[in-house]
């Protein structure tokens, strides 16, 4: 148990650290825009979950190539995951949340192993208010 809190304490501190007040917004705003999507498709299809992730990254000014690969990766992954077809969507809609999440802290400098930790932090945060 003191391992967890740990893990929270060090993604806390190292947002505290790293992060100014306008960061800390925009991943709120990240949480509450992935939130609502989830909200809005709590059982998405295939297809409307890659228009929503070809939308977001055409928005951001990325490839179409990039988009191909980075759909192509997530069904992978989720294929190696072991996921059953109707949870693979969900799956992508999650891993492109991450993805958020990651390339946002990466573009403010944290270290891979600092992103790990935050990440990890985040959900046994989560983990912890679904109970």
């Amino acid at each position: 148990m003191t391992q967890r809190s740990d893990v929270k304490d060090q993604a806390k501190d190292i947002l505290e650290e790293t992060l100014d007040r306008e960061a800390v917004i925009v991943l709120s705003r990240i949480s509450e825009e992935m939130q609502l999507l989830f909200l809005a498709h709590p059982d998405p299809e295939a297809d409307k979950v890659k228009e929503i992730v070809t939308g977001f990254f055409l928005e951001s000014g990325k490839s179409e190539q990039f988009i191909d690969d980075w759909i192509q990766t997530s069904e992978e992954y989720s294929r190696t995951r072991g996921l059953s077809h109707p949870d693979q969507p969900k799956a992508m809609l999650s891993d492109f949340g991450v993805f958020r999440f990651m390339s946002f802290l990466k573009d403010k400098g944290l270290t891979d192993e600092q992103i790990t930790i935050v990440l990890t932090g985040a959900v046994q945060q989560a983990a912890t208010h679904q109970r």
